[in-house]
């Protein structure tokens, strides 16, 4: 229970005018109820007495002469009475010689040696008296319900009149204490909102010139002042942070500053070091294989070894000068490049026929992939050449003897060049700092292998050069790295005969999807005509549909080998199309292999018609040599893999 000192000040004040109220009201309820009761046993105690008094003086003969009859008919009287229960007379002997007994009220037993004023009864005994001597004993007792029940009245009368005190007192009290609760209710708000926002621009009313508007006024003095010197101390504070701040942040950069000082000193001195020890290695061999040849009579075998040793070192040596120049061409920004139209997949050929003795020199398998050929961009075929055959090299001299090194390039918004292999791979920590200039991962002198550590910064900076980007990933240490090259593709539409001739194949073959029952499912009339034809001309037999359900009429009425279908349709899309196609028996087409021809091209649209069912997307506008191989490939795979063409 919350104590009276931590009450609201609302309660406070209803409860310090209704308490005493309440109080007084009872106290005053209570007496005039106890004065009433009394006053009542009073009367009662006088009228019983007053009846004992005069039926005595009547019984006397009656007893003196023994006449019981008169005495039952004096006591009748009583009748009268009807809260007298019970009245008898009693001779000297003890022995009863009258009574009078109300219905249902029991016999008069042995009279009362004295008076008994209780709750329930009043028992009067009284001497009957003749001539001045006791005949007798008369003896009444009288019901006191009529005070229970006058109790029990004045008590309901008390508490209704209590209760209507009370609400008119409450109503009167909540009025009143209105103009004393709200100056200070809205004080204690004002206090509040201003210890929670801070804001000292509030102010408290003060409606009344009593103490209570004094104490407001004063509290609204004493937040004029506050918020003066909130504001010269915010001031200050201000100052000072900004102090504070600018000198941490001088800190920060000269830390940086000397970071970067010690960084680049360090990297320049394992530069160095490793660039010393890159150059003389080879000049030794250089050197002391000249010597031997010169000072000694060798014979051609160990000729033919020391002139081809002193080619290997020579050539070494320039390929490390030759990175320093290409470094400084670009750190210059003289890099030029020749740029023309390029195969970048017979660049790949090439870079790969160069690095496969390298790779079977260590018993490296060396996988090539290439799934899309001519691969055509704009670039400089000799710089992209250095791109590919650098990540190449970087992958067989990293793996171990009996790993593998793959090479795989696709087309995907672009062409994707991706170099992976199964060696040492990159330490998570290092993995940022993969393409810096002069940064390797083991700069020490018992490192495994050489270099500058220039090969990939060259290498990202001419693919950047193109337009491209250049990752790396690896899952940790030991275990492999990938690295993505991405570069633009370009259509010749100038040229259209000669890029075919590069493609090898893309002339027209009417035998490609002979026997092929193609359906195709489009809403755009051009477009339909346009697959009917392709497809045609390379021999499929090609029924069109221009929405979802005449296409499942025409599966109805023949099961075509592959359904091309749009995905964006009124009524149904593709979709529908394709889930109500699954939903049918293999038997009733099934699982006939789907492709979507579409104009929503997104990643998010692909990988939308591949959970679909779709085995394969084809984005608008699309070449139609790569429809007809697409159809002919997806029926010849037995496991229908899903591709993605654009």
């Amino acid at each position: 229970m919350t104590p009276f000192r931590d009450l609201p000040i609302r309660r406070k004040l209803l409860l310090l005018t209704l308490a005493p109220t309440v109080a007084a009201l009872l106290l005053a309820s209570a007496g005039f109820l106890t004065w009433d009761i009394v006053e009542r046993r009073r009367e009662i105690r006088n009228d019983v007495e007053a009846e004992a008094l005069v039926l005595p003086e009547n019984l006397a003969a009656s007893i003196t002469f023994d006449r019981p009859e008169e005495i039952d008919r004096t006591l009748e009287v009583l009748e009268i009475r009807p809260r007298v229960r019970f009245a008898c007379v009693y001779n000297l002997t003890g022995a009863r010689v009258g009574s009078y007994r109300r219905a249902g009220e029991s016999e008069c037993g042995p009279a009362p040696s004295q008076n008994s004023f209780g709750w329930a009864t009043y028992e009067y005994v009284a001497d009957v008296k003749h001539e001045g001597e006791k005949v007798g004993t008369f003896y009444v007792s009288r019901d006191l319900r009529d005070v229970h029940r006058r109790l029990l009245v004045g008590s309901v009368t008390i508490l209704g009149l209590l209760l209507l005190a009370v609400g008119a007192a409450m109503a009167l009290a909540r009025r009143m204490q209105r103009s004393v609760s709200e100056p200070l209710l809205d004080l204690a708000d004002t206090a509040r909102r201003v210890s929670t926002t801070r804001d000292y621009s509030l102010r408290a009313a003060a409606p009344t010139r009593d103490e209570i508007g004094v104490v407001v006024r004063s509290f609204n003095e004493m937040l004029d002042q506050i918020a003066e010197r909130t504001a010269e101390l915010s001031k200050a504070n201000a100052e000072l942070q900004h102090e504070v701040e600018e000198r941490k942040r001088v800190e920060r950069d000269r830390v940086v500053a000397l970071e970067r000082e010690r960084d680049a000193n360090r990297l320049k001195d394992e530069f160095l070091a490793t660039l010393s020890h890159e150059l003389r290695t080879p000049m030794n061999a250089v050197l002391g294989w000249a010597r031997v040849l010169r000072s000694t009579a060798a014979d051609e075998p160990t000729r033919e070894r020391g002139l081809e040793s002193i080619e290997r070192n020579a050539r070494a040596q320039a390929r490390l000068i030759e990175d320093l120049l290409e470094i400084s061409r670009i750190v210059t920004g003289k890099l030029r490049l020749q740029v023309r139209e390029v195969d970048l997949a017979a660049i790949v050929d090439t870079a790969v026929d160069i690095v496969r003795p390298a790779a079977l020199a260590k018993r490296l398998r060396l996988d090539a992939s290439i799934e899309v050929r001519p691969a055509l961009t704009q670039g400089d075929p000799d710089r992209l050449q250095q791109v590919i055959w650098n990540l190449l090299s970087n992958a067989v001299k990293f793996t171990p003897p009996d790993g593998e090194v793959s090479v795989r390039l696709v087309r995907k918004n672009g062409f994707v060049l991706t170099v992976e292999d199964s060696g040492s791979g990159i330490d998570a920590k290092f993995l940022p700092h993969v393409f810096e200039a002069f940064r390797q991962a083991d700069g020490s002198a018992t490192r495994e292998h050489g270099g500058l550590g220039l090969g990939l910064a060259i290498a990202r900076q001419l693919v950047e050069a193109h337009g491209g980007t250049i990752e790396a990933a690896s899952a940790g240490k030991d275990r492999g790295a990938a690295f993505e090259v991405f570069l633009p593709s370009v259509v010749d539409s100038r040229q259209p005969a000669r890029a075919s001739a590069e493609a090898g194949g893309d002339a027209v073959d009417s035998s490609l999807l002979a026997g092929v029952d193609v359906l195709v499912v489009d809403d755009d009339e051009d477009a339909r005509l346009l697959l009917q034809m392709t497809l045609s001309g390379y021999g499929a037999v090609v029924t069109t549909a221009a929405s979802a359900r005449e296409a499942l009429a025409a599966i109805e009425r023949s099961v075509p080998h592959v359904v091309l279908s749009d995905i964006g349709m009124p009524h149904e899309d593709g979709y529908d199309l394709l889930r109500r196609l699954r939903a049918r028996a293999p038997e009733d087409g099934g699982t006939i292999p789907a492709i979507a021809v579409t104009a929503y091209a997104s990643a998010a649209d692909r990988s939308s018609t591949q959970a679909a069912g779709y085995q394969a997307h084809v984005a608008k506008p699309f070449e139609p040599g790569d429809v007809a191989r697409l159809v002919h490939r997806l029926l010849a795979s037995s496991k229908l893999q899903v591709s993605s063409y654009k």
